[in-house]
């Protein structure tokens, strides 16, 4: 038996080699357009998105303008805003009184349809119902006109949220059914939801936490029942929402704050972080990197298990950037090499820059504060050639995973090997 023992395992591993070989060459035999569409559908991690940008350069539509510059530049993830404000800050569309709700917003303005049909695989959507709205006064913008929760959320205004945000799952379900498209819907920085006067360092309104806290419940509800009742096959949506005071809930944890008070509540889907108070006051990588990954870890906390959902990480960073007023050219693109790298070290779904076009002015002077990746002289930033350049890597190692590996590259393995991209990693 000692003398057959080696032939045995030599024989073993003949079989091993020559079954991934097979495997391996019964990947690649089905053809450039299978790496194609395995190139085209994979998560990248890194993005961007518009919302009410200040300056444009053709005769489209901002929105549609940027979205094709988002599309250009590599990516196939779009954020953008499906609000009563489409026809004034947010995109400054042409008003039409037949718009009534977000699915109407859908099908009959022609720029939100143009980007929803376009090739993108992944959108992150603001979605602020119709139902919900106040006509605020011209030329004025008061968020309290887009929330119905301020000091408690009245039943009236429940119902019809759920009736509107199911409405409209159920439309992007059978309209992109089979597309592959996968849907986040969720709210902006939600922290100021909470703190409407903008004043951080305000107790919250203990009405106004448990009608928000209703609301966010009221809008994952909707979501999950129309996937439940809506046939569907290869085409997703899930609801997220979004934070911004993480810092302040973890130096006080008797507060009352979004991620402490009312994510542990609800169990969204997911998590979306507008991470300024984790990445802008840090002046270097590591202290940027530490404290970033603490806020993420502590996010993750406040999440329960959760069925019927895709492996990995629930808690993404929904907007991060450096603005041109404050730093050069090369050091916004070295900070935010910071916050990628350190995110993907950590394992976050999506890392999302704010944003393509520039969306503030500074009042005093007039300008630009530089929120962008294509300046309003329409130079690209070297953080736009980050992005560029990444998508490329990104795409070369995956063909070379499947090459090698038979397979495509999970979100971890891939992650774990984007922290060393030459992109990332400038001389």
């Amino acid at each position: 038996m000692k003398k057959r023992a080696p032939i045995f395992f030599i024989v073993l591993l003949f079989i091993l080699g020559a079954g991934m070989y097979v495997a391996i060459s019964a990947f690649n035999s089905k053809g450039p357009e299978k790496i194609d569409s395995i190139l085209e559908a994979y998560n990248y991690a890194i993005g961007t998105q518009t919302v009410g940008s200040k300056y444009k350069f053709t005769e489209e539509t901002m929105l549609v303008e940027t979205a094709k510059q988002i599309k250009n530049m590599g990516s196939n993830l779009l954020k953008f805003s499906m609000h009563p404000r489409y026809c004034t800050e947010n995109y400054g569309l042409p008003k039409n009184d037949k718009i009534t709700s977000l699915t109407k917003l859908a099908t009959l303005e022609p720029s939100v349809k143009h980007v929803l049909d376009m090739d993108f695989k992944f959108y992150h959507i603001w979605v602020y119902g119709f139902s919900q709205y106040s006509t605020e006064p011209e030329g004025k913008k008061d968020d309290t006109a887009q929330i119905k929760f301020i000091n408690g959320y009245p039943k009236e205004y429940e119902e019809a949220l759920y009736k509107e945000i199911y409405e409209f799952t159920a439309y992007l379900l059978n309209t992109y059914n089979n597309s592959g498209k996968v849907f986040y819907l969720g709210n902006w920085e939600g922290d100021w939801h909470l703190r409407s006067d903008y004043k951080r360092d305000n107790p919250a309104n203990l009405k106004t936490l448990a009608g928000m806290t209703k609301w966010a419940k009221v809008r994952q509800k909707a979501i999950d029942d129309a996937k439940k009742n809506i046939s569907h096959e290869n085409v997703e949506v899930y609801h997220y929402i979004e934070v911004n005071l993480v810092r302040k809930a973890l130096n006080e944890p008797e507060g009352n704050f979004v991620i402490n008070r009312i994510v542990n509540k609800v169990n969204p889907d997911y998590v979306s972080y507008s991470s300024y108070d984790a990445t802008n006051p840090f002046k270097n990588e590591e202290s940027l990197s530490k404290n970033l990954k603490k806020s993420l870890n502590f996010m993750e906390s406040q999440l329960s298990p959760k069925q019927n959902l895709p492996q990995g990480k629930r808690v993404w960073i929904g907007e991060y950037g450096n603005p041109s007023i404050k730093f050069d050219d090369k050091t916004q693109n070295l900070r935010s090499i910071w916050t990628i790298k350190a995110a993907l070290e950590w394992g976050t779904p999506f890392i999302l820059y704010w944003e393509m076009y520039n969306n503030e002015i500074k009042k005093e002077t007039q300008e630009q504060v530089g929120y962008w990746l294509i300046d309003d002289k329409g130079k690209k930033q070297p953080i736009w050639y980050t992005h560029h350049n990444f998508y490329e890597e990104g795409k070369l190692f995956i063909k070379n995973y499947i090459k090698e590996n038979g397979k495509t590259p999970d979100f971890n393995t891939f992650s774990k090997n984007a922290v060393n991209f030459k992109s990332l990693n400038p001389n």
